[in-house]
């Protein structure tokens, strides 16, 4: 199996508004669609209750149970294995390699190789200085009654995340309108108090708007320009589909700008 990012070159890097490539297509067709033909189900990742779960909330299912998982498929548990190895990190830090920030490197004593790595649920930090994940996540539908929302505002990753990659599995019939991911601007600079789950809506603007669809990647390293979203969605019957792939370290290297009460 080739990674997401098998022939991804620093020359795919859009800047605007902040360092992140975005490629349609990212894997070969046979493996995306055995990927979203053996999606996990609800029951599978989180939900075994009888009752209707909320709507838009977001679970998830992480890469070490998935490789651990008696029922699911051989192209899943090979495709998360590979997209939370150290060869794959070791792909995402070449491909950035201009775009690493001063306070994460110093973070990782210069370098973000030549770390002793680990999978998140299976090790801990006291033993590994880099921590990565590839799991599945997924935002429920969503009830007339409930109305449109969006799972996720405007906002920065966990100060200790090194970067952030999305891959869409959208299913075929999945006509909701909305759920795409919006990449922000800062209007006045960062100001805002990043530790917060949402920032505000005047501290930032959109630039661009990555459609949610099947097959599509996006990846971007984590900064304090970072600023990414979830557009409102629509009332629907369908559920959002995505792999999150990630690393983290021990400490929160990104550090807030203003510190707001």
């Amino acid at each position: 199996m080739k990674s997401l990012l098998d022939g991804i070159t620093p020359e795919h890097i859009n800047t605007t508004p902040f360092p992140h490539v975005f490629i349609s297509n990212a894997m070969d067709a046979a493996t995306a669609q055995a990927l979203g033909d053996g999606f996990p189900t609800f029951a599978q990742i989180a939900w075994s209750g009888g009752s209707r779960p909320p709507g838009n909330r977001r679970y998830q299912l992480s890469a070490w149970p998935i490789i651990n998982h008696d029922e699911l498929s051989a192209t899943w548990k090979e495709f998360v294995d590979l997209h939370s190895s150290p060869a794959f990190f070791e792909q995402v830090v070449a491909l950035f390699q201009e775009y690493w920030p001063d306070a994460l490197k110093a973070a990782l004593d210069g370098s973000l190789l030549g770390h002793s790595m680990g999978l998140l649920m299976r090790d801990r930090f006291e033993n590994c200085r880099i921590l990565q994940d590839a799991r599945v996540e997924i935002n429920t539908p969503i009830a007339e009654a409930d109305g449109p929302s969006s799972s996720r505002g405007p906002h920065l990753d966990m100060p200790n995340r090194l970067f952030s990659c999305l891959y869409y599995l959208r299913e075929e019939d999945d006509d909701a309108v909305g759920g795409d991911l919006e990449l922000f601007r800062w209007t006045n600079g960062p100001t805002a108090n990043i530790d917060k789950y949402a920032l505000p809506a005047d501290s930032v603007e959109v630039v661009a708007t990555i459609p949610y669809r099947a097959n599509q990647m996006v990846i971007f390293p984590q900064g304090i320009n970072a600023v990414h979203g979830v557009s409102v969605r629509q009332p629907t019957p369908h559920t959002r589909r995505y792999v999150f792939i990630s690393a983290e370290i021990a400490d929160d290297w990104l550090k807030s700008p203003v510190t707001l009460s």
